[in-house]
């Protein structure tokens, strides 16, 4: 039979516990009165240890920066002397009519045809050496080859439509000039003079997949890095430097996608910088002419240095046109070519349109010309090929081309014409 142990018991063994407690308690006591008697506790000292410690040695961390430019160069840019109808000299970088301002720019002017009347016609800056202000609407260009010809004024490239003319000299300093304040100018290279700023330059892709590389005109007026794009962001005007931007994309029509070079991205609208009220960008193509196009035709530009500079030594004044017409009917006449009774010199433009984008393309850059539909397919002499067509220099409206050989005109009617071929 279990025991269960009652309360008399559990007093007994409270009792046992406690004294057994008290009893310990005594003994440690004892313990540390004794040892204090018999040894005193000696100073405790931090032992040290003594650990051979490598210097650690920091690698310096390389300073990432952005690719340099290239230094500024005038080689490319219009330079000259201006002298004005009181006799004072300024000799500098030209800015023309705000939006010419590089050797390989287009004069926009009128020209005598070849059987009378005047037709639209533009020579590059840089096949210029001289030019002598006639009267209002009127100038006398001196060639690279000694050559002369009388343009006259059509928009706001020459003659009193001029918008200005700003020379910037050597020191910085600028002087603005209206037509009637023109004598002469004569151009020359800048040599070792360098410009305050750079002539904008990159790659145009069109909405049809074309791309165009060469000096860029924006709005048909910013043509410098230290120009201004306009547009808002967010309800906040912006204005940034166009030597800030690495490119601008069509984002609809009321605005664009702008790229700067640090890699921050903007949308902006509400100008005609930046939207479909823009006038047209053109791009100015050493191996071509110029093309210029509308918003709808525009897909993007990207921003970049030219891999070479077109300096003035790249003009020459040009030379009568020469090449093989060839008719329908297979017959082929060879010699000196006046195209649509009105292009005479290499140095002069065929125009025609693709895709909504202008093409001015120089006739010495041109080595094949095949009528094609209503239109005509241009060869460059770097290959390229465009199907061009809604101008009178290469379709139905096309007024013939005449071929002079041995001392004789011959006429080859539009309707008859097959190709020409022009010698590289």
């Amino acid at each position: 039979m279990r025991h269960e142990p009652g309360l008399k018991e559990d007093a007994k063994n409270l009792s046992v516990v406690a004294g057994s407690a008290a009893l310990a308690a005594l003994l440690t006591i004892g313990f540390i009165a004794a040892r204090t008697t018999a040894e005193p506790i000696r100073d405790i000292r931090p032992v040290v240890v003594e650990v051979e410690v490598q210097p650690v040695v920091m690698e310096p961390v390389a300073k990432v920066e952005p690719a340099p430019r290239a230094p500024l160069t005038g080689i490319d840019r219009i330079y000259g002397t201006v002298t004005t109808v009181h006799g004072t000299e300024f000799t500098g970088f030209i800015r023309w009519d705000r939006n010419e301002g590089s050797w390989t720019d287009l004069l926009d002017a009128l020209k005598p045809r070849h059987r009378g009347g005047s037709s639209i016609s533009g020579i590059r800056f840089g096949h210029v050496a001289h030019l002598e202000v006639l009267d209002r609407d009127a100038a006398l260009l001196t060639l690279r080859n000694g050559e002369q010809i009388e343009l006259n004024g059509n928009a706001s490239d020459l003659g009193s439509g001029l918008r200005a003319l700003i020379v910037t000299e050597a020191d910085g300093s600028q002087a603005e000039f209206e037509w009637r304040d023109l004598q002469t100018i004569d151009f020359e290279s800048a040599g070792s003079t360098s410009p305050l700023e750079q002539r904008l330059h990159g790659t145009v892709t069109t909405q049809s997949g074309l791309e165009f590389t060469g000096y860029v005109t924006w709005d048909v007026d910013e043509i410098y890095s230290t120009d201004v794009l306009d547009g808002d962001s967010d309800g906040t005007r912006m204005e940034i430097r166009f030597g800030d931007i690495a490119s601008i994309e069509r984002y609809a029509s009321w605005g664009s996608r702008v790229t700067l070079s640090d890699g921050r991205t903007y949308v902006l609208e509400g100008t005609n910088d930046v939207d479909a009220s823009i006038s047209g960008i053109e791009v100015s193509d050493a191996t071509l002419g110029s093309v210029k196009l509308d918003w709808r035709s525009f897909d993007k530009v990207r921003f970049h240095e030219p891999s070479g500079d077109v300096s003035d030594a790249n003009f020459d004044g040009g030379s009568t046109i020469r090449g093989t017409v060839i008719s329908l009917d297979g017959y082929q006449r060879e010699g000196e070519i006046v195209w649509d009774d009105d292009e005479r010199f290499t140095w002069e433009m065929l125009n025609g349109e693709l895709d909504g984008i202008e093409f001015h393309i120089e006739f010495g850059n041109i080595y094949h010309i095949e009528r094609v539909g209503d239109g005509a397919v241009v060869t460059l002499r770097d290959g390229r090929s465009f199907e061009l067509s809604n101008s009178n220099d290469v379709d139905r409206g096309n007024r013939g081309i005449t071929i002079r050989t041995d001392g004789r005109d011959y006429d080859v009617r539009w309707s008859d014409f097959a190709e020409a071929v022009f010698p590289r």
